[in-house]
């Protein structure tokens, strides 16, 4: 008897799901089956990430972590009250609720209006700020009423020249202004974490630029050498920089001129089935990892591609 590939997947995706929930302490119920986000996951092929995702609505949340989004949630006022079940969090951390879990707050930017937030074991942070739109509809509708009902008492306390609501805003143009809470993760995406993180070579630690653009060293290399291992920068977020592992016997004025003008074809052209990647930050290593090649992003990566503006021009200035 034997099985189909559908078949060995199944085994496969069941076999991990189980040493996942056992060693979280969840049972192997029909209801914790169908609900299961994870085991969807690993269906699709898709690994675990190497710490557990944060949790939106109750249910893993790993577009967060992987992905590029901006995301629209809701949030509570910040708190130490309920640091003991944040993950990561110790008793006294100040955290605040994103749609159903505590997260972690790094730093308090603006009380009521901006924060760095953290989540679990995960090297990361993201930024947590509300931002102020125009709502037409309402201020129109505000404006007609009070045209329409010239004589009516309408009293909207005054607060530092504007009238402030839970979710909205009066200024004193009469403009109302809607609120909303953006999650934006800070650096670069976490995709990295379905592989491994290893230790660095020595080698990679004297890596030194061969070949810049607007943005910084974009292929790297030995110093004064011809050919030897070179890594290709293939995103950057602020001061952070990822790298991934070209060859180890790169011919270095190949790959530097290909990288300016070839950047896609000499990405697909890494050969090896488990790919090398770095980060740096200000030129200095961060962390290393070894990921599969078939749950790395490439055609995602863009030499063109700009980072996220994560507070529009039109933002109220309260």
């Amino acid at each position: 008897m034997s099985f189909s590939d559908r078949e060995k997947q199944l085994v496969r995706a069941a076999f991990a799901w189980g040493q996942i929930t056992q060693k979280e302490g969840y049972t192997l119920s029909d209801l914790e089956i169908e609900k299961s986000v994870l085991f969807r996951r690993l269906l699709a092929g898709r690994p675990p990430l190497a710490f557990p995702p944060p949790l939106r609505h109750g249910f893993p949340w790993y577009e967060v972590i992987e992905g590029r989004s901006e995301h629209i949630v809701n949030a509570s006022e910040a708190s130490p009250e309920h640091s003991i079940i944040a993950p990561g969090s110790k008793p006294g951390d100040t955290c605040i609720l994103i749609d159903g879990a505590f997260w972690r707050v790094a730093e308090t930017i603006r009380e009521r209006e901006e924060y760095l937030v953290e989540w679990g074991e995960y090297p990361m942070q993201w930024r947590l700020c509300k931002q102020w739109e125009v709502n037409y509809e309402m201020t129109q509708q505000l404006h007609n009423f009070r045209k329409e009902n010239p004589q009516a008492n309408v009293s909207l306390a005054s607060r530092g020249g504007q009238k402030e609501y839970s979710e909205f805003r009066v200024d004193d143009d009469q403009t109302v202004w809607l609120s909303e809470w953006h999650l934006t993760r800070i650096g670069l995406p976490g995709w990295v974490w379905v592989g491994m993180e290893v230790d660095a070579e020595p080698s990679v630690r004297d890596l030194t630029s061969l070949c810049q653009d607007q943005q910084g060293a974009l292929v790297l290399g030995v110093s004064g050498a011809e050919r030897g291992p070179g890594w290709l920068r293939i995103e950057t977020a602020g001061s952070d920089a990822r790298f991934i592992k070209l060859g180890d016997e790169l011919e270095y004025k190949s790959a530097i001129a290909s990288a300016l003008t070839e950047f896609d074809r000499l990405l697909h052209g890494i050969a090896d089935d488990e790919l090398e990647v770095m980060d740096r930050r200000d030129g200095e290593l961060l962390r290393c990892y070894r990921v599969s090649r078939q749950l790395a992003p490439l055609e995602q990566f863009d030499l063109g591609d700009v980072n996220y503006d994560i507070v529009p021009e039109n933002a109220y200035v309260g």
